[in-house]
């Protein structure tokens, strides 16, 4: 864990995957994932009206009506000033001034935010980032088969494009150009918007998953997913994909006879 001083508090965080628990790093997951797609702040707001722009010009009407929803709830957020970000860091929170943080419930999530809502945002953002960026190194250190997916290779290699395109326009003694818009409006509608809220929505899509998986841990291995660390969990659910390849390779062999 990582001691740090915020708003007036010393506050301890979960950053290794060692010690993390698996609940509360779901519980960050969900909040990343939210603010990822809806955001809480004006460049938020910005990106998703950039996008409605977009794919409104593309004529890709379900993807505009989609951003523009998600613009809805970002507008929302800021009003409310409610940030998913915070409340994604708040999910890693162990202690505060010595006390032990057991309560991750929205509400308790949204209580310790308010506690540290006296530290500058910059600030904030750039703890939540350090810690984000720990964890990430960590899963895909220990687990590149996950965590290192051909959609990511996709998103860098049209961020590689967009650099290409805006050395060669300034090269040219340009500072935009028709290949430097492309590329940027290539590399912001890489991310497909996606519905959060509903029945239907992503959140309740990040739990249904999340709870399918460790009910098949619990029958399968007979432990109980809930009460791992992120680096316990990961490793069941690698072996979990290793036994049913095994298996299949099995079943098909014994169908060839």
């Amino acid at each position: 864990m990582v001691t740090l001083e915020l708003g007036g508090h010393v506050v301890r965080v979960f950053d290794s995957i060692e010690d993390l628990p698996m609940v509360r790093y779901h519980k960050y997951q969900k909040f990343a994932l939210i603010d990822a797609g809806v955001g809480s702040d004006i460049a938020a707001l910005d990106r998703r009206l950039e996008k409605t722009r977009i794919f409104t010009a593309q004529g890709k009407t379900d993807e505009a009506a989609r951003e523009l929803e998600n613009l809805r709830q970002c507008v929302f957020f800021i009003q409310a000033e409610m940030s998913p970000r915070n409340l994604s860091f708040a999910a890693l929170v162990a202690e505060i001034d010595g006390e032990p943080v057991t309560d991750i419930s929205d509400e308790a999530l949204r209580a310790i935010c308010r506690k540290l809502q006296d530290t500058p945002e910059k600030e904030m953002a750039a703890q939540v980032e350090a810690v984000k960026k720990k964890i990430d190194e960590e899963l895909t250190l220990f687990f590149p088969s996950l965590f290192e997916g051909s959609e990511l290779k996709e998103y860098y290699g049209l961020l590689r494009k967009r650099i290409l395109a805006v050395l060669a326009a300034v090269q040219r003694g340009e500072w935009d150009g028709e290949d430097v818009r492309a590329a940027t409006d290539e590399l912001l509608t890489f991310s497909k918007p996606k519905q959060y809220t509903g029945p239907e929505g992503a959140e309740v899509e990040h739990e249904k998953q999340f709870d399918s998986i460790c009910l098949v841990m619990s029958e399968r291995l007979h432990v109980e997913p809930k009460r791992m660390t992120v680096q316990e969990f990961y490793n069941a659910y690698e072996f979990l994909q290793e036994q049913g390849k095994r298996e299949k390779t099995a079943k098909n062999g014994r169908n060839s006879r």
